[in-house]
């Protein structure tokens, strides 16, 4: 891979956190892949000329029961990833299923109208 080389000094704590994380991930392989992502990730959170995915992009601290089944769903493959079960949970919690239902038929009226105006 091409790119400058730089230095980082963590404490071994940090270390032991970042071994752990690679070990249960299934995308990342390799500290130096988790520091890439985690720093974009970082700054295109934090930074103002990055809108894009800002309103919709938390950061939250799960509690660790909570997280352990969330992982065991992801092992067997309920969910593809922890974002992916939690963004299900919270569409569960917040979205009912009356709204959603709204939400289709209003895009059925407008997908119609469309039609009704190609053809009138």
């Amino acid at each position: 891979m091409d790119g400058e080389r730089i230095s980082l000094r963590l404490e071994r704590e940090d270390l032991e956190l970042i071994d752990e994380f690679i070990e249960e991930s299934n995308d990342i392989s390799n500290r130096s892949q988790l520091t890439r992502i985690a720093i974009r990730s970082y700054i295109e959170g934090v930074s103002p000329r990055s809108s894009q995915g800002a309103e919709t992009r938390i950061c939250i601290d799960v509690p660790r029961p909570a997280l352990g089944l969330i992982k065991r769903q992801v092992r067997v493959g309920m969910y593809r990833s922890v974002a992916e079960a939690i963004e299900d949970c919270v569409r569960d919690h917040f979205i009912s299923s009356e709204y959603l239902e709204e939400l289709k038929k209003r895009a059925l009226e407008e997908e119609l109208g469309t039609l009704n105006t190609v053809f009138d």
